[in-house]
């Protein structure tokens, strides 16, 4: 009797720990998000980048060489009205160092 008492918690512990897990958010995966924008960046990615992290909206993208390397600036119009400039680094999806 004392070895089906047993039994019965786990399983009772077994069944509520899937429940609780079942709500937990899944790990970052490829396709969440920003993170479905893959390295290196191309000039659309790289928009899309700055669009989701800015909530503004893209005038522009140009892609410069800077030093041998390849940098885009993205032109972006802010809901202020302000317009601002963000270059990024097509290798690592930052700002160039």
């Amino acid at each position: 009797m004392l070895s089906l008492r047993y039994l019965f918690t786990i399983c009772l512990l077994i069944v509520s720990l899937s429940v609780v897990a079942a709500h937990l958010p899944d790990d970052i995966e490829p396709g969440d998000g920003v993170n479905e924008i893959q390295l290196p960046l191309t000039k659309t990615s790289a928009a899309e980048l700055i669009r989701l992290e800015t909530k503004g909206q893209i005038l522009s993208v140009e892609e410069k060489k800077v030093k041998g390397k390849t940098i885009f600036r993205i032109k972006v119009l802010h809901n202020n009205g302000k317009i601002k400039m963000y270059p990024l680094d097509p290798s690592t999806g930052h700002p160039p160092r």
